[in-house]
C-alpha cells in the first residue's frame, strides 16, 4: 500500500530537531546570567518575604498599610514564579529528554512549594480577619481591581489545615504530589510506539502524533495508531497508574484534613462556578446526548461501517483523507478567517507568527498535547502543539490563538486580575475556533463537500465535549469514589475507563472497539495543580457557543463588549461574569438549552447535505 502523507513517511531520526519558537524573550538560555540572577533573586525574596509575613501583627485598622505592602510582594513573587513556570513548561514539553531543563523544573518545585507558603501564610492571617477590617483592606488604593482574588483567599482559608501543616504539604509536595505529575511528563514525553501496516516499513513514532494518525482516512491506518498506541502504553501501565493512584490519593488525603466534604468541592472552586451550575450544565448535556450519539451513527454509515470505534471518532469522511495541509497553508487559513471578522484578534495572531510563539513541528521527544503558556512579564504567549497537516491541527492552531489573545488583553491587568479559572479560559479559545469555522462556512464559494466536512468536524467537537468529556468526568469520578478505598490496579483504571465510555457513548461504538487506555494517554488526568481537568472544557464550549451567537445577532457591535467580559474573567464568579455581560442564570437550564440548539442546527445542516 503506498502511502501518500509525507509527515508519516519521515523517520524520528528525519525529523526536524529544534523548536520553532523563540523562547530568547524569556531568557537567553537555562544557566545563562540574566536567567540565574532571575531564579536567585526569586529564591531570596521568598525567603525575606516568609519572615516578614511570620512577623506581621495581624490585619487591623492600624496595620492596613502594612498588609497592603506584604500583599503586594505575594502578588510581584507568583507573578515571577508564573513566569519561571511557564519557561520550564515550554523548554520541558518542546524536549522532555533535556536533563538541564528537568534538572531546573526539579529545583523550581522548592521555590513553587516555597511561593505556596508564602499563601498559606497569608491565608492564615485573612482566615481571622473581621469582615470590616477585611473590607478596610480591600480599600486601600495599592489593592485596586485584586478584592475578588483575596475574597477568594478568604473562602479557601476556611477549608486549610493548620498554617504549619499547610506549609509540610507544601514542601512535601516537591517530592510527592508535584514529583508523580513530572513522572507522567517524563514517562509520556519519551514514549514511543511501532506504527505497523502491512507492505510498509514498521516506522518508530512519538505518542504525541497518535492524535493526527487518528485523522487518517484510511481505517488500517488509524486501527495501527491505536493498536500501536495501547501497546505503547501497556508497557509502562504499572507506572502510570502508580501515578494516578498517588496524585487522587494525596488529594484525598489532603481533603480529609481540611475538612473538605466532597471531592468536587476543590475543582468547583477552582472553576469559579457552584455545583448547581456544573449539575445544571451536565444534566442539560446527557439529556441531550441522543443528538451527538446520532451524529456518529450516521457517519458510520457515510464510512460504510456497522459501528464507528474510539479510533474512528477523529476520521475525515470519504474522499477527505488528502485535505491535509502544509503548516504555511493553515496559518494562512486561521489568520484569514480571523481578519474578516475580527481584525483584533487577526492583529494579534499575526503578531505572534512574526514573533515566533509557536512551536509546531513534530520531532522525537516532543510531549503529546497542546497549551498555550503567557507571562506577564513578558506580556506575551507560547503556543506548543504539533501540527501534522490535519484539520484538526487547524482546528487547534485556532484555539489555541483564542487562549493567546484572552491573555494579551489581560496583559496589562495586575496579575490577580488576570487569574482566570478554566470554565472561563475556554471561552476565547472556543470563540476563536467558532470565527474560523464560521468564515469558511459564509464564503460562498465554499463547495458543498467543503461545508459537509466543515459540518462534520463541528460535530466532532459537539461529540467530544457532549461525550467524551463526560466520560472523563465520569471516570475521574469513580476513580475518586473508589480511590478512598485503596490503591486501583491497571485492570480496575482499564475497567472504569470502558464503563464511562459504554454509558456515554451507548450503542454510538463498537463495544469490541473501545479504548480502555485512554486514562494512561490523557494528559489531563495527571495535571497536579488540578483536578478533574474535564468539565471546564465542556462549560467553555457551551458558554462560548452562547456567546458566538450574540456575535452573530449583533455583528461587529458586540465585540468591544466581548472584550469586556474576558477582561472580567479573573475578576468574578462565572455566574457573575454571565449575567453582567450576556443577562443570563447559568445554575438554570435555558442558557445551556440555547447554546446546544446550536449544535442541533449543525446537525440538521449535515442530514441535509447528506442527502
Amino acid at each position: 500500500m503506498e502511502r501518500t502523507h509525507g509527515v508519516y513517511g519521515r523517520t524520528m531520526a528525519d525529523m526536524k530537531q529544534q523548536p520553532d519558537w523563540d523562547m530568547s524573550t524569556y531568557f537567553a538560555a537555562i544557566g545563562a546570567p540574566e536567567y540565574q540572577a532571575f531564579v536567585n533573586k526569586l529564591g531570596t525574596d521568598i525567603g525575606a518575604l516568609a519572615g516578614d509575613l511570620n512577623q506581621a501583627a495581624a490585619i487591623s485598622p492600624t496595620t492596613i498599610g502594612l498588609w497592603a505592602a506584604l500583599l503586594l510582594r505575594v502578588e510581584d513573587i507568583s507573578r515571577r514564579g508564573t513566569h519561571l513556570s511557564s519557561y520550564y513548561d515550554c523548554m520541558g514539553s518542546a524536549d522532555s529528554r533535556d536533563d538541564e531543563v528537568k534538572r531546573d523544573a526539579a529545583k523550581h518545585a522548592t521555590t513553587s512549594a516555597g511561593i505556596d507558603k508564602l499563601f498559606v501564610l497569608s491565608k492564615a492571617r485573612l482566615a481571622v480577619v473581621s469582615g470590616q477590617d477585611f473590607d478596610a483592606l480591600l480599600a486601600d488604593a495599592a489593592l485596586a481591581g485584586a478584592g475578588h482574588f483575596l475574597e477568594r483567599l478568604r473562602q479557601e482559608a476556611k477549608l486549610s489545615m493548620a498554617a504549619e501543616l499547610e506549609e509540610l504539604s507544601a514542601d512535601l509536595s516537591v517530592d510527592g504530589l508535584s514529583a508523580w505529575g513530572r513522572l507522567y511528563d517524563q514517562v509520556s514525553g519519551t514514549l514511543s510506539f511501532e506504527l505497523e501496516l502491512e507492505g510498509e516499513e514498521t516506522q518508530t513514532l512519538p505518542v504525541s502524533m497518535t492524535r493526527s494518525l487518528l485523522e487518517d482516512a484510511s481505517p488500517l491506518v488509524r486501527e495501527a495508531a491505536q493498536r500501536g498506541s495501547a501497546s505503547a502504553w501497556d508497557s509502562v501501565a504499572p507506572t502510570i497508574a502508580a501515578c494516578l493512584n498517588a496524585i487522587s490519593g494525596t488529594r484525598l488525603t489532603l481533603y480529609q484534613r481540611r475538612g473538605v466534604e466532597h471531592y468536587l468541592q476543590p475543582a468547583l472552586f477552582d472553576a469559579a462556578i457552584s455545583r448547581q451550575t456544573l449539575d445544571c450544565m451536565l444534566q442539560v448535556v446527557r439529556d441531550k446526548q441522543a443528538l451527538p450519539q446520532a451524529y456518529l451513527k450516521r457517519k458510520a454509515s457515510l464510512l460504510g461501517m456497522e459501528r464507528l470505534g474510539f479510533a474512528d471518532l477523529m476520521a475525515p469522511l470519504a474522499g477527505d483523507g488528502d485535505n491535509r495541509v502544509s503548516w504555511e497553508e493553515g496559518r494562512d487559513m486561521v489568520q484569514s478567517c480571523f481578519a474578516s471578522s475580527y481584525p483584533g484578534l487577526a492583529e494579534l495572531s499575526s503578531k505572534a507568527f512574526a514573533e515566533r510563539w509557536i512551536d509546531h513541528a513534530p520531532r522525537p521527544g516532543k510531549r503529546p498535547g497542546g497549551f498555550c503558556s503567557s507571562s506577564q512579564i513578558t506580556g506575551q504567549s507560547r503556543i506548543f502543539m504539533t501540527f501534522n497537516g490535519g484539520m484538526g491541527d487547524v482546528q487547534t492552531l485556532a484555539h489555541e490563538l483564542g487562549h493567546c489573545f484572552h491573555s494579551y488583553l489581560l496583559r496589562a491587568e495586575r496579575p490577580w486580575a488576570a487569574a482566570y479559572p478554566m470554565t472561563l479560559a475556554e471561552t476565547a479559545s472556543t470563540f476563536a475556533e467558532n470565527l474560523v469555522t464560521h468564515a469558511t462556512l459564509s464564503n460562498p464559494t465554499t463547495s458543498k463537500a467543503e461545508r459537509l466536512r466543515i459540518l462534520d468536524q463541528r460535530l466532532q467537537h459537539a461529540s467530544a465535549f457532549m461525550l467524551n468529556i463526560p466520560m472523563r468526568f465520569d471516570f475521574e469520578s469513580e476513580v475518586y469514589e473508589r480511590r478512598g478505598q485503596g490503591e486501583l490496579s491497571v485492570s480496575a483504571f482499564k475497567e472504569i475507563m470502558l464503563e464511562a465510555q459504554r454509558k456515554n457513548y451507548g450503542d454510538s461504538l463498537d463495544p469490541e472497539r473501545l479504548d480502555p487506555w485512554f486514562w494512561a494517554s490523557k494528559l489531563h488526568f495527571y495535571i497536579t495543580e488540578l483536578s478533574f481537568y474535564n468539565f471546564p472544557y465542556t462549560f467553555g464550549y457551551l458558554f462560548s457557543m452562547g456567546i458566538f451567537a450574540r456575535f452573530l445577532a449583533e455583528g461587529a457591535a458586540f465585540l468591544p463588549r466581548y472584550e469586556q467580559l474576558l477582561l472580567r474573567t479573573g475578576s468574578a464568579p462565572a455566574e457573575t461574569v454571565a449575567m453582567e455581560a450576556l443577562g443570563v442564570d447559568l445554575e438554570k437550564p435555558e442558557f445551556w438549552a440555547a447554546s446546544i440548539a446550536l449544535v442541533e442546527q449543525d446537525w440538521q445542516q449535515f442530514q441535509e447535505l447528506c442527502e
